[in-house]
């Protein structure tokens, strides 16, 4: 009897045992969704500093120039047509040589630093005439950039090898004293702009070059460049694209007394962008999305730790919470400490304090200084965490890969720790 009454006694204290451990794994898991609250709010604080990081790019926009995108020039000329009205035709551009040299320089605003350039721009190359009688008429040639603000030197024209001349406006007219079926052309000014600039293309063929003194380019566009050498100064990149791979619609139409006349569209562009090597807030919101990854495995950690103790701690939920807590002021520090330094160097000092921390509170806390084994041991986790995070935000393209092994890893190893425990008896080895 009293045998039967000693067992009911001890599967009483087991079940409530389980029950406890029960109770704290699902509190732990609650604790850990009410921190996906804070983690959202701090996705905000990052989306407002990029606000205000563009809201100081505009700023400088306003008193520089904006990003540049630099047109093909045009020649036309206007004649009567059959209801004696004037219309105006275009020529169609043969070939198009184009140069630009960039000369790059950082502005602050704040604590901000954004990349502008000055870029000396030369277009040349001829324009055919297929179709009129174009001896005597007047001709105009049109240049075009997206700002116009960006002019700092006035364009100078230089049309069927006269003397450059240089005008107050993006257009030159003049009387075309021949009727040669290819009319050359050079045109020369200098500009400024922010960030990138662009190139549209549209002759038979195009050979552009550009070239400047920036570490980081980035080709964007339509086609990338043919040839292109970057070093730790500056670069240069060439591009060589025939018309067929515009892809342009180019249209012949019958004229009354003319041959044909050909419309092509400028279909195609080049484009370098002033790449800042590292965006430290895209960074920050890349490494925040394995924050609930890092908390859990954390409070999975002193979870394991409370019920593999051989003292028996007990961690209250409230201590659970201030961890979490460390856990998440990590990504805070990163964004701010990242404003001031490079990411690289704000990842590793905010892993280092919230790591120190950590260990701090785990040891003179939670241990109540009788538990260095474990406080190392999980300080020593949470880094080896931070680093792992840290590689996969470096290796995008094979970070699914990586980061599948990983978790495998982590996996199997809290397998191994929870091996001896016996989750339906009383005496835990």
């Amino acid at each position: 009897m009293e045998k039967n009454l000693l067992n009911n006694e001890l599967k009483h204290q087991q079940d409530e045992k389980n029950n406890s451990i029960c109770k704290k794994f699902f509190v732990i898991l609650g604790m850990s969704l009410i921190l996906l609250i804070p983690i959202g709010l701090i996705y905000g604080v990052i989306g407002d500093r990029v606000s205000y990081k563009n809201e100081a790019v505009q700023k400088i926009a306003q008193s520089w120039a904006n990003k540049q995108t630099i047109t093909t020039p045009t020649m036309s000329f206007s004649i009567k047509n059959e209801k004696k009205e004037y219309i105006t035709k275009e020529l169609e551009l043969n070939t198009y040589n184009a140069e630009v040299i960039i000369k790059t320089e950082i502005r602050k605003k704040g604590i901000f630093k954004i990349p502008v350039y000055t870029a000396d721009i030369i277009q040349k190359g001829d324009f055919i005439n297929k179709c009129y009688d174009l001896n005597g008429k007047k001709i105009t040639t049109n240049i075009n950039i997206t700002d116009s603000r960006g002019f700092i030197k006035e364009p100078t024209f230089k049309i069927n090898n006269s003397k450059p001349i240089s005008v107050q406006d993006n257009n030159y007219t003049f009387n075309l004293n021949t009727n040669l079926k290819q009319i050359p052309f050079e045109i020369t000014y200098k500009i400024r702009g922010l960030d990138e600039i662009s190139m549209l293309l549209g002759g038979r063929t195009n050979n552009v070059t550009i070239s400047g003194n920036w570490k980081n380019p980035e080709f964007k566009g339509t086609f990338l460049p043919t040839e292109r050498k970057v070093t730790n100064k500056d670069f240069k990149a060439t591009w060589s694209i025939p018309k067929i791979a515009l892809a342009s619609n180019c249209t012949a139409q019958t004229q009354p007394n003319f041959e044909t006349s050909c419309n092509c569209n400028n279909i195609g562009d080049i484009t370098v962008s002033l790449l800042v090597p590292i965006n430290s807030y895209s960074m920050a919101e890349r490494s925040l999305n394995y924050a609930f990854l890092l908390l859990s495995l954390t409070f999975i950690g002193y979870f394991i730790f409370e019920i593999t103790s051989k003292e028996k701690r007990q961690i209250h939920p409230f201590q659970y919470c201030l961890l979490g807590a460390a856990i998440l002021i990590f990504y805070s520090l990163l964004v701010s400490i990242s404003e001031l330094l490079t990411f690289n160097f704000a990842y590793l000092i905010s892993a280092i304090m919230v790591m120190g921390l950590i260990f701090a509170y785990t040891y003179y806390v939670i241990t109540r200084k009788e538990g260095l084994k474990f406080s190392v041991g999980i300080t020593l986790s949470i880094g080896s965490l931070y680093a792992f995070f840290y590689i996969l935000l470096m290796l995008q393209d094979i970070a699914l890969f990586v980061g599948s092994i990983g978790l495998f890893i982590i996996i199997a190893t809290i397998m191994y720790l929870t091996r001896n425990v016996s989750w339906y008896t009383q005496n835990n080895s």
